[in-house]
């Protein structure tokens, strides 16, 4: 956000996409055992040309579009974003169907609420809000504010308490509105607390249950006490140096422990990611962020991680996290590298992650499970419809209408969101399909993945593998086949597909004839390449020759001895090697870094040393898409 730096100061879907993407196999998460709250905060500046000059900030809309514009930073892309040009974008969530869309998303991870950073009725920023309002689907996720990112003045506590009395409105212990206060106090005083508790008691309300919001926890302790508030928490955890996001999810607890330390009550916050380059590279008007201001893009799987580390923590800090509760940054601050909303390139990934956290099913790695918008040509009666052929039960089915056509007959699922996959699974009863294809909607038109004859039953189903396709949908085409189609399952998966794998390697030098470049592709963590000895580390390199052009973005790092202080992944464009990513440290085999950035396409692919100590260890290397 860090608007809300520069305001502080003045104020003192319908359909979804399961399933987890692993890094290396499948990722076992736990359930959710104490039915702890998990919110994410909302900034919702992309307005686009809508006036903003109510934040004290002009064309705030358009501002973090240009933030996004760079080409390298599209991957950040919001769902409904745009690109416009190779380096310009637009990025604008105006509609109720795009708001509609957000609580399906949220609904199907698990998030009980949303905490909308407050800005003042006409500002421009008060559009997301007031489109959750008029949602007839509102209760589906509840909601809190967060004040002190924008004007409320005492003039509007009534109308603030009168939000406390809505049943979407967040509750916790027992029936206290939940309330955060951006920025210590945020502007208010313990007068303006006392006032908002007497007015939500007067109406018959519980005492509403006040949360200062700050990392520096002797200042939020500080700010608590002086205001009266019931709890600290923070917004974000602010580190920079482009380390590992593993080491900001350390900080993370490291910082809830500290507040825990402060002897106030806690609610844990869950950061998903901090990278202000965007708005280095163009700046904003209401806030600056130094060249530094960055961590490393995190793998979903690792969000996944830090949200069940804090609902451990709320389990074995029940007295100081009495509220039961946990706030995660972002929902979509995209610009400032915090977001768990789908992205235009990787879909519901970071959504998938927390669903398996929050959700967990049995088959997490289906792609179409859980979905709330299936369709079909046809369907036999009013039980055999297109939901059951994604269920994963194979007792139930999706059966074509009674003397339907065979061929033309189709079933799909929406995901809502650009999704990739590579891999489905099908079954069917009596052998009777002859002909199919298993397509996806490109933004215009169905097109083909896969074409199938037959299709297994539910005792020796058929599995297909294919060059990875994105879309929006996904649905089987039946080309023919006798009586009416009957399917009782239609998986979705995305495997990961190492391109670097049975490829020609090379290096700047090698420790012996044992530790060569081929070790760090052959996809064995006992094995590795090793730089020569006293060769500098600044300057050594790995690379695979793919042989031909190759779009990835997406690789796999493990080393030994936490070694590397930099490097750059690196692709050969046709004339000289041009940057994909930049990085600092990067895991062991236990907990490799997945580094994941816009696309790019090269005929080779190399990791690039900047700095370290010895010489460099290289375990493994994948590069996928």
């Amino acid at each position: 956000m860090r608007l809300f730096k520069w305001m502080a100061s003045i104020v003192l879907l319908l359909t979804v996409v399961t399933g987890l993407l692993p890094v290396k196999g499948p990722h076992a998460y736990a359930d959710n055992p104490n039915h702890t709250l998990v919110g994410a905060i909302r900034w919702d500046a992309w307005v686009g040309t809508l006036n903003t000059d109510g934040v004290g900030a002009p064309q705030v809309g358009l501002q973090v579009e240009q933030t996004l514009g760079p080409n390298k930073y599209h991957f950040r892309l919001p769902y409904f974003g745009v690109e416009t040009g190779t380096n310009s974008v637009n990025a604008r969530q105006l509609s109720q169907s795009l708001m509609d869309q957000d609580i399906a998303f949220a609904k199907y991870a698990g998030i009980d609420y949303w905490a909308f950073c407050f800005y003042p009725d006409g500002s421009g920023m008060d559009t997301a809000r007031n489109l959750y309002d008029s949602s007839t689907h509102k209760s589906d996720v509840k909601y809190t504010y967060i004040l002190g990112t924008g004007s409320l003045p005492s003039t509007k506590f009534d109308w603030l308490v009168s939000k406390f009395q809505e049943s979407n409105y967040q509750k916790v212990m027992g029936g206290r509105p939940l309330l955060y206060i951006f920025g210590g106090t945020g502007g208010y005083s313990a007068a303006d607390i006392t006032s908002i508790r007497n007015k939500a008691t007067a109406l018959g309300l519980a005492n509403p249950y006040v949360v200062v919001m700050s990392d520096n926890s002797s200042g939020a302790s500080s700010a608590a006490s002086s205001i009266g508030a019931d709890a600290i928490s923070a917004y974000i955890t602010w580190m920079g140096g482009g380390g590992a996001y593993s080491g900001l999810a350390a900080q993370d607890e490291s910082n809830w422990n500290n507040h825990k330390a402060t002897g106030k009550k806690v609610i844990p916050w869950v950061t998903t990611g901090m990278d202000t380059r965007p708005r280095y590279d163009n700046p904003v008007s209401w806030t600056s962020v130094g060249p530094n201001d960055w961590t490393q893009t995190a793998a979903p799987s690792e969000i996944a991680s830090n949200l069940t580390n804090a609902l451990n923590w709320v389990g074995s800090n029940a007295s100081t996290a009495e509220a039961n509760a946990i706030i995660m940054y972002a929902w979509n601050e995209y610009d400032e590298g915090g977001w768990i909303a789908p992205t235009l390139f990787d879909g519901t990934e970071r959504l998938d992650a927390i669903k398996n956290v929050l959700k967990p099913s049995a088959n997490p790695a289906n792609l179409a499970l859980d979905r709330e918008a299936y369709s079909s040509s046809s369907n036999w009666d009013a039980s055999q419809t297109a939901g059951k052929a994604f269920d994963s039960n194979g007792v139930t089915n999706w059966q074509a209408a009674s003397g339907s056509t065979y061929s033309g007959q189709w079933v799909q699922v929406d995901f809502g969101a650009n999704t990739r996959f590579n891999q489905v699974k099908l079954s069917e009863y009596g052998s009777r399909t002859t002909g199919y294809r298993i397509e996806y909607w490109n933004g215009s038109s169905w097109a083909t993945a896969y074409t199938g004859t037959t299709i297994g039953s539910t005792a020796s189903p058929t599995t297909v593998t294919f060059p990875t396709v994105q879309g929006t949908k996904a649905r089987i085409y039946y080309t023919g086949g006798s009586y009416t189609p009957i399917l009782y399952e239609f998986e979705i998966n995305r495997q990961y597909v190492n391109l670097a794998a049975g490829k020609s390697y090379a290096s700047s030098s090698n420790w012996d004839a044992v530790q060569t470049a081929n070790k760090a592709f052959d996809g064995n963590l006992a094995t590795n390449w090793q730089a020569a000895l006293g060769s500098s580390y600044n300057g050594q390199w790995v690379e695979v020759n793919f042989g031909a052009s190759t779009t990835f973005n997406r690789v796999v790092l493990s080393e030994y001895g936490s070694r590397t202080s930099g490097y750059r992944i690196e692709y050969w464009n046709g004339s000289s090697w041009a940057t994909a990513y930049t990085g600092t440290t990067f895991g062991g085999t236990g907990a490799p870094t997945v580094a994941t950035f816009a696309g790019v396409t090269g005929s080779k692919a190399r990791i690039y040393y900047t700095g370290g100590s010895n010489t460099p260890i290289l375990y493994e290397f994948e590069v996928s898409n």
